[in-house]
């Protein structure tokens, strides 16, 4: 099958629980739904479904952790010791480890610190009670110390960034608004004060200050990383909805970071692979993206590319397991697994 040795990552996703009753709902997991999940269990299931590559998150989507962390709320149970015992187990058995970080959503802090949300961002997810948060607000202070803190207790070889975007899962389509943490850098970056309302900002403003506003978070998150834990790579998952979009064309973040990653298998994935600079890697998502933006079937295509490879599945609590909604492509992923070297 060639020389190509992938990544192969997947996780029973822990961000999210699924439900039959009283009527099929994914939800955002709460702090007990995953708390009293065994470690150890977990990590053979894993090992058992052929990744090579253990992933464990740090702070679920939610807002609340996995690692006795000082700077959030913690899960209950041995949900505080689940990554501790998960790295544990990987250094044991000569594994790298990946991590998870959400770079705007914590859905605790987005509703304690409505002054740090992104305006406008409350509408992103309907049904869902939170916004993004800003990276020119106190929140990137807060994820930073949070990163650094994790590091220096678990120097991980990957982590993922979700959610870097801003203000929009379609950030590129996304106006600026006026925000007493725009002020400032609106100045600097555009020239000019913040003017009073939206309207008066050109799409030429908002694009360049959208652009500046993720390369200063990319580079401080860099920063961070280089500090703690030196050895550590990262990946910036974007809500790309097609190639080329302008917040992100030689973006730093494109051009800087260890690898490209979209959760697709579309051209998306195709442009990544053409703008990938000397040492990049690209990971597709193998399973887990609905809406036929994942397409288990096509994985050799992308293994012939170079790809790396990212699959999830969302359990119902108290069982990780992948809930059966997710069999076909949770059974095409481990074959393909168990297929790649």
């Amino acid at each position: 099958m060639g020389t190509h040795r992938p990544i192969k990552i997947f996780t029973c996703d822990l961000n999210f629980s699924k439900f039959d009753a009283p009527r099929p709902r994914d939800l955002p997991s709460l702090p007990q739904d995953w708390a009293f999940v065994d470690p150890d269990d977990y990590f053979r299931w894993h090992v058992d479904f052929g990744v090579n590559t253990i992933f464990g998150h740090a702070f679920a989507y939610g807002g609340y952790a996995f690692y006795p962390t000082r700077l959030g709320a913690v899960a209950p149970g041995r949900g505080n010791s689940l990554v501790p015992r998960l790295f544990e187990l990987s250094r044991k058995a000569g594994l790298p480890f990946c991590t998870y970080f959400n770079c705007s959503v914590d859905m605790h802090v987005s509703n304690l610190r409505d002054e740090w949300v992104v305006p406008g961002s409350r509408t992103a997810f309907p049904g869902m009670a939170y916004g993004l948060l800003a990276p020119e607000s106190p929140w990137a202070d807060l994820f930073c110390a949070r990163l650094e803190e994790f590091l220096r207790l678990y120097p991980v070889e990957w982590i993922n960034f979700d959610g870097f975007a801003y203000g929009s899962v379609k950030p590129d389509e996304y106006p600026v608004q006026p925000a007493w943490f725009v002020e400032h850098p609106f100045r600097e970056i555009v020239g000019r004060p913040m003017p009073a309302t939206a309207a008066e900002i050109a799409p030429e403003e908002s694009l360049a200050y959208k652009r500046e506003i993720m390369a200063r978070f990319f580079h401080r998150i860099q920063e961070t990383i280089h500090r703690a834990s030196p050895g550590t790579r990262a990946f910036y998952n974007v809500p790309f909805w097609k190639p080329a979009e302008a917040l992100w064309v030689d973006h730093p973040m494109l051009k800087e970071s260890d690898m490209l990653v979209a959760e697709s298998t579309d051209e998306i994935v195709d442009w990544l692979l053409s703008i990938r600079r000397p040492g990049q890697r690209v990971m597709t998502t193998i399973a887990g993206r609905g809406g036929g933006l994942s397409q288990p079937q096509t994985w050799r295509k992308w293994f012939a590319a170079g790809c790396d490879f990212f699959g999830y599945a969302w359990g119902t609590p108290p069982d990780f397991r992948p809930h059966p909604y997710y069999a076909a492509d949770v059974e095409v992923t481990r074959a393909a697994y168990r297929e790649m070297p």
